[in-house]
């Protein structure tokens, strides 16, 4: 039980979660800004056929919507909302099934080469061009 004074809530909405009948659960994909509209089609029917293979796990695909485009890092963005067949009451459940969603929207996109890796950037790639043409030629001090 929790104590709360209205002030502090009267503008927040509250959601009972144990009154929705199933739970709705929410992913990002992150794909490379290169997809063409074709690759993603087949990432939602690839969703919608994992959805009606597992009828007892999930009820129905409710959005699958690009949010997010960035070419200047290569990053394009997907939301998915999945409808689950169990209350958010039913927590272990509906985080297994979709750590499992993700996993298999992960490997479809690698599959189409359309997954977005992040790769950091090594040191030599950054500073290689402030450098003196005397270090990048192997010396090991530069020329005064």
């Amino acid at each position: 039980i929790a104590t709360v004074k209205n002030g502090n809530i009267a503008d927040k909405k509250i959601i009972n979660h144990n009154r929705s009948e199933r739970a709705l659960v929410n992913i990002v994909l992150s794909l490379k800004s290169t997809v063409t509209h074709e690759e993603a089609t087949i990432v939602k029917s690839a969703v919608e056929q994992y959805i009606s293979d597992n009828p007892r796990i999930w009820a129905q695909l409710i959005n699958f919507r690009i949010i997010d485009v960035d070419p200047c890092n290569d990053i394009t963005k997907i939301a998915i909302r999945v409808q689950h067949q169990r209350t958010w009451q039913d927590l272990n459940p509906v985080m297994t099934a979709r750590g499992d969603l993700i996993k298999f929207c992960t490997e479809v996109l690698i599959q189409l080469n359309v997954h977005y890796e992040n790769k950091p950037a090594v040191i030599n790639d950054l500073y290689i061009k402030e450098l003196p043409e005397e270090y990048i030629a192997g010396l090991s001090q530069p020329a005064l």
